[in-house]
């Protein structure tokens, strides 16, 4: 998976974060952005007519209490939901967790945020995610 190291999230209890180091290359796409819109524009701070493309910390976080999917793994950026790892990638994403001893933990990985343009009433795009974590074995 990379090399893993040790983080602690603020918080009313610290809980260990690992932290992955991918190749650069922001190929997972996360799904559900959609729905977190209104995040996005807030982190961004607002549309531009040339589009974002920032680079920012994500945090995954394990939502096996999700009703639609108890093997969710939710994407974070600065306290906000911006959308999740899809079905798969969520289970990959678990096992390779528990395969290097880090079964259940959250994580930290950089992100970024592209789209979310506005050249005129009739021209926007929406915000979209993508994550730099190490691909398949």
């Amino acid at each position: 998976m990379g090399i893993l190291s040790w983080f602690f999230r603020t918080g009313k209890k610290s809980e260990p974060i690992v932290k992955i180091n991918g190749p650069g290359t922001f190929s997972i796409d996360v799904v559900g952005e959609s729905n977190y819109q209104y995040n996005l524009e807030s982190i961004c701070g607002g549309k531009t007519e040339d589009s974002q493309n920032i680079v920012v910390t994500a945090i995954l976080i394990h939502e096996d209490n999700n009703r639609y999917d108890n093997k969710a793994i939710l994407v974070s950026i600065y306290g906000k939901p911006v959308g999740y790892l899809s079905r798969d990638n969520a289970r990959q994403f678990r096992q390779r967790l528990a395969e290097e001893g880090f079964a259940g933990l959250g994580a930290i990985c950089q992100a970024k945020i592209v789209g979310g343009w506005r050249r005129d009433k009739n021209n926007e795009g929406h915000f979209g995610v993508k994550l730099d974590l190490p691909t398949q074995k």
